[in-house]
């Protein structure tokens, strides 16, 4: 009976000792990971995606995320314990330098005796939000935003919304990033 009981204390602390274990990486390599998952549900990932917005939704906005190093992982838990800088000009991080961060800001009204126009802009930032350039900038159109747009990294991008009749004011953003292989990906659109 002794036995049984140690071995339920045991199992017990192993199990409340676990979630310390399973949170050894930093939040951006959270991001990063939930991210090429579609963010599943999970306490993890959804501390990730809550990181991400909170990062990516302010003006200016800051990079949704930076570079997985694991430099703030206790060296009980196998890291380096501490601050790491990474040199991120090396070819081995170019992906990280095709991270954009994408606004979109649209608006349909209609000025007095006249037909109805929209307005939009598409922006794209670099990962530390240092350039910034327009894709798109749109004054007084008589026909709303198109379906889609092409990116600087030359993905072909749906708009967030139809500009419809019905549809006044749109404010939206995503991160449009690469993997160590090239190939490009966008998250989706998020409304603020």
């Amino acid at each position: 009976m002794k036995r049984q009981m140690m071995a339920a204390i045991i199992g017990v602390f192993g199990a409340l000792g676990a979630p310390e274990n399973a949170r050894a990486y930093d939040i951006d390599c959270a991001i990063m990971l939930c991210l090429a998952g579609g963010f599943p549900p999970s306490a993890v990932c959804a501390q990730a995606y809550r990181t991400m917005i909170r990062r990516i939704t302010p003006w200016p906005s800051l990079p949704p995320f930076g570079v997985c190093t694991f430099a703030h992982v206790p060296v009980e838990l196998g890291g380096p314990g501490g601050e790491g800088e990474l040199d991120t000009n090396l070819p081995e991080y170019e992906w990280l330098n095709r991270t954009h961060v994408i606004w979109f800001t649209g608006r349909s009204y209609e000025p007095r005796d006249q037909p109805r126009q929209w307005d939009w802009t598409i922006r794209s930032c670099d990962r530390e939000n240092r350039t910034c350039q327009y894709i798109q900038r749109v004054y007084g159109s008589h026909t709303p935003w198109p379906a889609t747009f092409v990116s600087e990294s030359g993905q072909e991008i749906a708009y967030p919304t139809s500009g419809g009749f019905l549809h006044f004011y749109s404010r939206s953003i995503m991160v449009e990033y690469g993997d160590f292989e090239g190939n490009m990906d966008h998250s989706e659109w998020f409304d603020y």
